[in-house]
């Protein structure tokens, strides 16, 4: 139901859209576009929610920043004198035709940095509006730290940017936009996060824009390195510093591919170096203007970024000898990729007990819509009594259709499981709850073809309750206990707080209701605990892959119903309950440390109450970076 705060937040959005299109009836043109689109495809809800939850999560934003963000000069000063390490960062500023005030406004954000060691590197690219250059030369003469060259042709953002980068003399070059401001912090968290991680290649932080009248809002609290999100989304965007050895030995920015030249960087810094040297640091040390014609305000202002982030996005994979289909759609770019050739078999293990018609549904569902071959049905029987479950049971196995195993023990899902896999012929296994029913047909194709990569654990669906309503798109760890599930009873449509709910993306954990995982892999880490019989198996399963070296991946293109709870009813049974409790303790004292910090889930966002709220306060510690991920 579209709610009266859902038309708000949607009338807010549309008021900024309209505001920067300015009567251009192309940009007008796209808006009506998208609208249609949007009410066609019955996601219009879903996108109505997520800015209404937007705009309440951050309604205190403002507050928030005033309260745990420390600008006083006395306590950075010494923030900085207490630095073993004093790195010098060279900022490279491309400049071109930029309101005078703005770039102002620019410049002096950096020079009010608490951090001293630095040298701002500008490159004028041909402006043509003469203010820029006489700005540019009074800050020179200002400050020895700041040098400015100008190039006699404009070139575009990424021959500016390399140019800046040629007359570098810093250790780490950090990239800054001509009209966006950097916080009084920014150098100094940075160069504190270069002391504790000296490995690290490449550090990024959190954001948030200055909307026209330089208010900050829209923050945006970043995950730590996503490789999954990052394949599909610029999760990094600002602020990045780069070791300077290494930007040059990459050849610095790419150039034909301006607005995704950034992206670009990120993608060949990982290739170069691997994901455990990129580090983030969690706090806003960026913040980036909305302005008519900048990406931060509306993709359609750049009609050729489209084409620039496929391009990108292909280099990418061709650099990495993958072979994937980069598609579009209407929640960003997807890769679509393919499952190993020949495809494997998948064994689908299905616990059960009793409830014959839901296993019927179950069954039905995957062998009517499964366009996935070949796969097998292992269907592992906790000692069902009730005649049209036996039945059934017996006739699946007497037609070939499933083997049907016998756990003759008390109910251990953890066992079941394990018993499924142990006897499971595929190398590749589906662990399937027996009241979920397929809605994509090529859920399987997706889930394989993820799980089947070098370093995935588990690959899982996306599940929606029988009202349409989403159910899991992933755990949180340590949220409102030992981890929750973001997002819950949100309609199609729904992409969450920066658009993670409908990417394919990494996870800290999910529940197995429908997750697919290489039965190597499952096995080397011992399966499930079986002393976990009830709760938080599937939890304790994706950590132990975790400290295996495994990630976890949710995917948006595999969705499935899941009758949650339909086999063995709700944690209001008392006997459930204490059972519960127990092992979530078990499970808690085990896993203290991680779940006390889910790296894909910032430290400034509550761990209590509505996924991705604010925290009050962070959990980045006092006076300094914070945890650096």
């Amino acid at each position: 139901m579209i709610t009266g705060g859902h038309l708000r937040a949607g009338l807010a959005v549309l008021r900024r859209h309209l505001r920067y299109a300015r009567g251009n009836p192309r940009k007008l043109w796209w808006i009506a576009r998208r609208a249609l689109s949007l009410a066609r495809t019955g996601a219009l809800p879903g996108v109505l929610e997520r800015h209404a939850v937007e705009r309440d999560l951050y309604a205190d934003y403002g507050q928030w920043c005033r309260r745990h963000e420390t600008t006083d000069a006395a306590v950075l000063a010494a923030r900085a004198a207490a630095l073993p390490r004093r790195p010098r960062f060279s900022v490279l500023l491309p400049v071109y035709d930029p309101p005078a005030a703005l770039l102002e406004a620019t410049l002096a954000s950096v020079r009010a940095q608490a951090y001293a060691e630095w040298e701002l590197v500008i490159v004028d690219d041909a402006s043509t509006d003469a203010r820029v250059p006489a700005c540019l030369a009074a800050a020179a003469a200002a400050d020895a730290r700041i040098r400015v060259a100008r190039r006699a042709a404009n070139g575009g953002i990424a021959r500016a940017t390399n140019d800046a980068l040629a007359a570098a003399t810093g250790e780490y070059c950090a990239f800054l936009d001509h009209d966006d401001t950097l916080a009084p912090d920014a150098l100094l968290a940075m160069a504190e996060a270069a002391n504790a991680r000296p490995d690290a290649a490449l550090l990024f932080c959190d954001e948030d824009k200055l909307d026209p009248q330089g208010a900050r809002t829209r923050p945006w609290f970043k995950p730590a390195w996503d490789a999954e999100w990052i394949r599909t989304t610029n999760c990094v965007l600002h602020f990045v510093v780069v070791r300077t050895d290494l930007l040059r030995s990459l050849a610095g920015l790419a150039e034909g591919v301006d607005g995704a030249q950034d992206w670009d960087l990120v993608l060949r810094v990982e290739e170069a170096v691997g994901r455990a040297r990129i580090a983030h640091v969690p706090r806003v040390l960026y913040h980036w203007r909305e302005l008519p014609g900048s990406t931060a305000a509306a993709a359609f202002e750049k009609p050729a970024l489209a084409a620039a982030q496929r391009r990108v996005l292909e280099a990418s994979l061709a650099r990495r000898g993958e072979t994937a289909a980069v598609l579009p759609t209407p929640d960003g770019w997807r890769i679509a990729w393919a499952p190993p050739s020949p495809p494997p078999l998948v064994s689908i293990v299905i616990p059960t007990r009793d409830r014959g018609a839901l296993l019927r549904a179950c069954v039905a569902s995957i062998r009517a819509k499964t366009a996935y071959a070949p796969y097998e049905l292992v269907l592992v029987d906790n000692g069902s009594v009730e005649s049209d479950a036996r039945e059934y049971l017996a006739a699946l196995a007497r037609d070939g259709a499933a083997r049907v195993l016998q756990y003759a023990q008390p109910f251990n899902y953890a066992a079941q499981c394990n018993l499924g896999v142990r006897e499971a012929a595929g190398s590749m296994i589906a662990l399937v709850n027996n009241d979920i029913e397929v809605v994509t047909g090529d859920w399987l194709t997706e889930l394989v073809a993820l799980a089947a990569r070098p370093g995935v654990g588990l690959a899982g669906a996306t599940l929606w309750y029988p009202d349409g309503t989403l159910q899991h798109a992933g755990v949180i760890l340590g949220l409102n206990g030992v981890g929750d599930r973001p997002w819950l009873g949100t309609r199609p449509g729904f992409a969450g707080p920066y658009g993670r709910a409908r990417a394919v993306r990494e996870v800290g954990a999910m529940i197995t209701a429908c997750a697919v995982v290489a039965r190597d892999r499952y096995l080397d880490v011992g399966g499930m605990d079986e002393s976990l019989a009830v709760s938080c198996n599937d939890l304790d399963l994706c950590l132990k892959l975790a400290r295996a070296g495994y990630r976890h991946v949710i995917t948006p293109y595999a969705e499935l119903t899941h009758h949650e709870s339909a086999s063995r009813g709700y944690l209001d049974d008392p006997a459930n309950v204490r059972g519960n409790a127990d092992e979530e303790a078990r499970f808690a004292a085990r896993w203290a440390q991680e779940l006390a910090d889910d790296p894909l889930y910032n430290p400034n966002l509550a761990l209590a109450g509505t996924a991705y709220a604010l925290a009050w306060p962070p959990r980045t510690g006092t006076g300094g970076a914070g945890p650096v991920r």
